[in-house]
């Protein structure tokens, strides 16, 4: 695909619906698209009680592989059959499972044909989950291994309760994974990185991970949005170093679109951390021709800075303005932006 394709006229047909804080008592209001929750604050898809509507499902993020190869997420409503609603997710995320009516064309799942999770244990405290799968597990091609470890781990971390997956065979933990010798040494999180790739001139043992999200597009005009893990020179500061990278796009050996168009010359953008909350103050310059900033590349800046930072709330000002139109005309500047709840979700 061409990542200087113009932005403006793609539609999102997968919804990432983002969410401005409001203030206490008046709950959260939906921007895009518009949809019922509940009041109170943010949700994050597969809270530990689950999200559960009148049609007896749940709303779930499956990690499964697109036409290009990339491990993506998928938000799907899979049948309310039994609380424990992260196991349920990998049930779904099994080659030649009931998965298979729900992805669209090109989408393939990564867990190999008859993988069963025998038991699985959360640790509330240490927020850590314990896997233990049959041995069809351990059937699959080497090539395959590192994207059923990230196909795992974000799909159980997308779960508040869960921050770090151990996994296990029969009843013993793996120390390593069968083909390719993948070290389990500690437990995974999202700090083992998905879809990695690294920026031109930098060194393993001198990076910092920064985890991008951009645009793919199936041939049947189904646009989603990718996360990638770009390792840039080593920073301490993470949240600056993931819009600048954002800003800059996919390299130029990706199959994925920008989300920004392409700024004519050098752009000066600013961000600030603060506790659980980030202000991204975005150059000028980024804005098009009818002084809008790109809604995807304001949704890719919230899902982006969420992932490996500290925060839960994105303030977004252009210029030091507090106005900031978005291509769907909607002012993301009005309140804090929250998180989605589902990312890539599928109307099924």
């Amino acid at each position: 695909m061409n990542r200087n394709r113009k932005i403006g006229w793609i539609s999102i047909i997968a919804s990432t619906a983002l969410m401005t804080g409001c203030a206490a008592g008046s709950g959260s209001m939906p921007i895009d698209p518009p949809q019922a929750v509940p009041t109170g604050g943010q949700l994050r898809t597969g809270s530990t009680s689950g999200i559960a509507d009148a049609q007896n499902a749940f709303k779930a993020t499956l990690y499964v592989r697109d036409g290009d190869g990339y491990t993506v997420p998928l938000g799907v409503r899979l049948p309310y059959e039994t609380p424990n609603f992260a196991q349920r997710t990998l049930e779904y995320m099994v080659k030649g499972g009931p998965v298979e009516e729900l992805l669209p064309e090109g989408f393939t799942a990564v867990l190999p044909e008859g993988t069963q999770v025998v038991s699985m244990d959360i640790n509330t405290a240490t927020k850590t989950a314990t896997i233990d799968f049959n041995k069809a597990f351990t059937n699959y091609e080497e090539n395959e291994e590192r994207q059923i470890l990230e196909a795992i781990t974000w799909a159980m971390t997308s779960f508040d309760s869960i921050e770090y997956v151990q996994l296990w065979v029969e009843g013993k933990a793996l120390k390593e994974m069968p083909v390719a010798g993948t070290p389990l040494d500690h437990p995974l999180s999202r700090k083992f990185g998905i879809n990695v790739e690294r920026a031109s001139g930098v060194e393993f043992s001198r990076a910092t991970p920064v985890t991008l999200y951009f645009l793919n597009q199936t041939a049947d005009n189904f646009t989603y949005y990718v996360p990638v893990t770009r390792l840039v020179h080593l920073t301490n500061d993470v949240a600056a170093a993931t819009i600048a990278e954002l800003v800059k796009g996919p390299l130029d050996s990706s199959k994925l679109d920008a989300v920004f168009l392409p700024p004519d010359g050098e752009v000066s953008n600013t961000v600030a951390l603060n506790g659980d909350q980030v202000h991204v103050d975005f150059d000028a310059d980024l804005l098009g021709a009818a002084e809008k900033l790109p809604a995807e590349a304001i949704q890719a800046a919230v899902l982006s800075l969420t992932d490996l930072t500290a925060a839960a709330q994105v303030v977004i000002t252009v210029g030091g303005e507090t106005t900031v139109i978005g291509t769907d005309d909607q002012n993301y500047g009005a309140a804090p932006v929250l998180r989605p709840k589902v990312i890539n979700e599928l109307e099924l």
